[in-house]
C-alpha cells in the first residue's frame, strides 16, 4: 500500500516538471526581439582631380597718397614759435616750429667773432708777404674755424621742424591743445606725421596679414569697368599703430592703360600656377593639430589618408603628398 503511494506521487511530480517546461517555453517564444537589418551609410563623394591650380588673390584698388613721413623733434627744448594747426596742408620746407636756442645762438656769435678773426689774419699775412708756412699756418686755423661754426650753424638748424615734403600735415594726438609756447618737447618727441601728396598711386590695402608670396615685382592683373591692363607691385608699406596693421601694396600699372584716377580697381595677383596637380575641395580636408588628411572610399568603406597641401586658389587646394589623383575623397 505504502509503495503503491509513493508511485503515484512520484507520477504527479513528473506531471508537474513536464507542464512548467512547456509553460517557460512559451514564455520565451512571446518576448523574442525582431532582428532589423541596417542600411548601409550614405557618403556624399567627389574625386580627386589631376588639372591646372593658381594661386590667386583678387582685391579692390583705389588710387591714393600712401606714403607718410613721421615729423620728430631732433633737439630738447622749450617751443618758442609755433606755425602748425591741427591739420593743414604743407609745402616741403615749411617752417612748422622752432625751439628756444639761446645758449647755442650765444655759441654762434662767438664763434662768428674767432672766424672773422682767423679770416682777417690771413688777409695780413699774405697782404705782409709772410712766409709760407706761417700763411698755411694761418690757412689751417681759419679752416678749423669755419668747421666749427658751420658744425654750430647744423646745430642750430635742430631746433627748427621743416615739412619734409608736399601734401598734408596731421599733428600728433598727444599734443592735443597742449602745442603752446614754452612747453618742453623732448629729442625725438613726434610732432605729427605729413602726407605726401607730390604723387599719386594704385593703392591695394590689407588688414593684419599680408598676402602670402606676394612680393616686389609680382604681376597682377588689373581691371576698371571695361579697361583692362597689367602692371606690377612696385612697393609694399606696413603700417602698425598698436590697435591694428595694415599692409599697402603699391601697384605700378603698366603704360598707356586708360584708368580714371577716381573709382575703384580690381586688382587680381597672380602669385603662381602649377599644370598637372592633384586638386581637391578644400572642405575635403581635415585638420587635427599638425596633421592633415582626408576621408577616402575604398569598396565602401571609409578609410583615413594623410596629405601634404600646396597652393589654395579659391575652394580648391593643392594636394603635394599623399594622393595621385582620382581617388574617391568623402565630404560629409
Amino acid at each position: 500500500m505504502k509503495f503503491k503511494r509513493l508511485l503515484a506521487a512520484a507520477a504527479c511530480l513528473t506531471a508537474v516538471i513536464a507542464f512548467a517546461g512547456c509553460s517557460s517555453e512559451d514564455n520565451k517564444q512571446e518576448i523574442a526581439v525582431p532582428i532589423y537589418e541596417a542600411k548601409p551609410a550614405s557618403y556624399k563623394t567627389v574625386k580627386a582631380e589631376v588639372t591646372e591650380i593658381s594661386e590667386r588673390y583678387t582685391k579692390e584698388g583705389k588710387y591714393g597718397y600712401p606714403y607718410s613721413t613721421t615729423v620728430k623733434f631732433e633737439a630738447s627744448g622749450q617751443l618758442d614759435q609755433i606755425n602748425v594747426t591741427s591739420e593743414q596742408s604743407i609745402k616741403k620746407g615749411d617752417l612748422l616750429c622752432t625751439l628756444f636756442s639761446d645758449e647755442l645762438d650765444q655759441q654762434i656769435e662767438e664763434k662768428e667773432v674767432y672766424l672773422k678773426q682767423a679770416e682777417k689774419t690771413l688777409n695780413t699775412l699774405i697782404a705782409k708777404g709772410a712766409g709760407y708756412y706761417e700763411v698755411e699756418q694761418a690757412r689751417t686755423e681759419l679752416e678749423i674755424q669755419q668747421l666749427e661754426y658751420d658744425h654750430l650753424l647744423e646745430q642750430k638748424d635742430k631746433y627748427n621742424v621743416y615739412a619734409p615734403c608736399d601734401g598734408y600735415f596731421r599733428i600728433s594726438r598727444r599734443f592735443g591743445e597742449q602745442l603752446t609756447k614754452f612747453a618742453w618737447v623732448n629729442q625725438g618727441t613726434v610732432l605729427g606725421v605729413a602726407q605726401d601728396n607730390s604723387e599719386e598711386f594704385l593703392v591695394c590695402e590689407i588688414y593684419d596679414n599680408p598676402l602670402n608670396n606676394v612680393n616686389f615685382g609680382t604681376r597682377v592683373k588689373l581691371t576698371q569697368g571695361a579697361q583692362d591692363a597689367e602692371g606690377m607691385v612696385a612697393d609694399i608699406i606696413h603700417n602698425d599703430n598698436g590697435d591694428f596693421s595694415s599692409y599697402i601694396y603699391v601697384i605700378r600699372p603698366d603704360e598707356n592703360n586708360e584708368f580714371f584716377s577716381f573709382g575703384n580697381v580690381q586688382v587680381s595677383f597672380n602669385v603662381y600656377s602649377r599644370q598637372d596637380a592633384v586638386v581637391v575641395p578644400s572642405e575635403a580636408i581635415k585638420t587635427v593639430g599638425d596633421r592633415k588628411f582626408v576621408n577616402l572610399l575604398i569598396d565602401g568603406v571609409k578609410v583615413e589618408q594623410d596629405v601634404e597641401t600646396g597652393i589654395v586658389d579659391g575652394n580648391n587646394t593643392e594636394i603635394t603628398g599623399g594622393l595621385s589623383g582620382g581617388e574617391e575623397l568623402i565630404l560629409n
